[in-house]
């Protein structure tokens, strides 16, 4: 059955009307005879679970008509997508004659020939002309209710084709006129990053024997002398997000992320020197899991990702009695998405801060305290200011306490001899006896410091001298 010229042209006006009452999103194909600028396809958040119908208020796809025709005159064409499938079944009515650019409409009678189900990929219309077409004539097709994805990790695609005959349109070859387009891009909706604006570098100090930090000095974010801030996170919307199903409303980390403590962030490092485990290291206010998810290099932290995270810093306590090596600490996010949303991803991992060392360490070989021979140290600094040292006094049996194991070195001057008499107690017991091995720890840069060890034989008043060992360069 055919239908009059005007009865197709008020069906296409109400159709066209109805099309426009709802907020669905417009895809123009471009063309470069006449000039028809293509538009830009509606972003969407791409945390948005595969097999999902996005453009719920429909998506409309506009182009020109591509070729003349004549009175009655039938063309076939073929409407495909590409990462996805009709959400709805098509109809006849989703196919009409529309403005486009500025270009009039196409007088047509459209009827599905072949496809258009729910789940096809394409469809393709028998287009009568009862008046005849020009090339420029517009056309409009609506996928009502939108499009079910297949996946967020491309692009949805639709070509617009035209064909002289059906089984050439089924076949896909030869085309009289084709143009294609992008239906959805994908974004993500939040970052994680790095919030400070340099990563905070803690100074584990030489005098502390590198147990506690610089705490109170110029540049320092430690907030006490044993408690370091190794990185500050940001877990945010992004600046310009995608849209939800809909395809108009932003979407957020309160819509893509699960409201519940079960997203995470990993915290890899050193926590050797951790004052009390797990409890010891924080992000923000949250402490690090315990159990087996807390070793000496990872610290785990579930969070909740809807709420993000702002400018939340990884605090670290120590115990002040383990030496904090030198190393970087970094953060990754592992993110549990909302109902809808489980194209969620991890990121990172990003470098967040550091721990270095101050001041330098020097070692002595083994030395002795045996009659007749005197064991002295030497040490130089020409840092500029006077500084401070320590010495550890170690035997077979530990750590020897009991003398004098502090002192200050002024700059550009020789030291007094330090005797290795002096650090050790007036009378050592039976565990402290040596031969015994001395490490100073001096809090000024290795550069401008020098240490030397200088044994005596007061028997023979010869003296022997050697460098001290640089920890680094043993």
């Amino acid at each position: 059955m055919r239908v009059s010229k005007n009865q197709v042209t008020l069906l296409s006006a109400a159709v066209a009307a109805l099309f426009a009452a709802g907020a669905n999103a417009q895809v123009v194909l471009g063309s470069s005879n006449p000039t028809v600028t293509a538009s830009t396809a509606t972003v969407y958040a791409s945390e948005i679970s595969n097999n999902t119908v996005i453009g719920t208020t429909g998506i409309t796809v506009n182009t020109i008509l591509g070729i003349g025709t004549s009175i009655n005159q039938d063309r076939y064409v073929k409407i495909s997508l590409s990462n996805a499938t009709f959400a709805s079944a098509v109809t006849s009515a989703n196919l009409v004659g529309a403005n486009v650019a500025g270009l009039g409409p196409a007088n047509i009678t459209p009827t599905v020939s072949f496809g258009g189900a729910a789940g096809a990929t394409s469809v393709i219309f028998q287009v009568t002309t009862p008046a005849g077409a020009n090339i420029t004539d517009g056309l409009s097709f609506n996928m009502v209710g939108g499009v079910n994805i297949a996946s967020t990790a491309s692009t949805i695609g639709v070509t617009y084709e035209v064909y002289e005959f059906l089984a050439q349109a089924q076949a896909g070859t030869p085309t009289l006129y084709a143009k294609s387009g992008n239906v959805a891009t994908f974004t993500p909706t939040y970052v994680f990053r790095n919030n400070a604006t340099s990563n905070p570098t803690q100074v584990a100090t030489a005098i502390s024997g590198f147990k506690n930090f610089n705490f109170g000095s110029a540049g320092s974010a430690a907030t006490a002398a044993n408690a370091a801030v190794v990185g500050k996170v940001d877990l945010a919307t992004v600046t310009a997000p995608g849209n939800l199903v809909d395809g108009t409303t932003n979407a957020s980390i309160a819509t893509v992320l699960a409201n519940a403590a079960n997203s995470q962030v990993t915290v890899t490092g050193d926590f050797s020197a951790a004052a009390a485990a797990n409890t010891s290291v924080t992000l923000g206010a949250t402490a690090a899991n315990g159990g087996t998810a807390f070793t000496t290099s990872t610290a785990v932290f579930n969070i909740n990702g809807s709420a993000g995270l702002t400018n939340s810093a990884i605090g670290y306590v120590v115990n002040g009695t383990t030496a904090v090596p030198a190393i970087s600490y970094a953060a990754t996010l592992a993110p549990r998405g909302a109902t809808g949303y489980t194209n969620v991803t991890s990121s990172g991992p990003i470098t967040t801060g550091s721990i270095t060392r101050d001041g330098v360490q020097f070692e002595s070989p083994w030395v002795t305290a045996t009659t007749g021979y005197i064991s002295r140290f030497f040490l130089l600094q020409t840092s500029g200011s006077t500084i401070t040292w320590n010495a550890v006094v170690r035997n077979v049996n530990g750590p020897v306490t009991g003398g004098t194991l502090t002192g200050t070195l002024e700059s550009g001057k020789l030291s007094a001899p330090i005797t290795l008499a002096s650090l050790l107690p007036a009378t050592p017991t039976e565990t402290q006896g040596g031969p015994y091995q001395v490490t100073f720890n001096i809090a000024s840069d290795a550069s401008v410091t020098q240490g030397t060890y200088v044994l005596t034989n007061t028997t023979s008043n010869s003296v022997s001298n050697m460098p001290l060992y640089r920890a680094t360069q043993r």
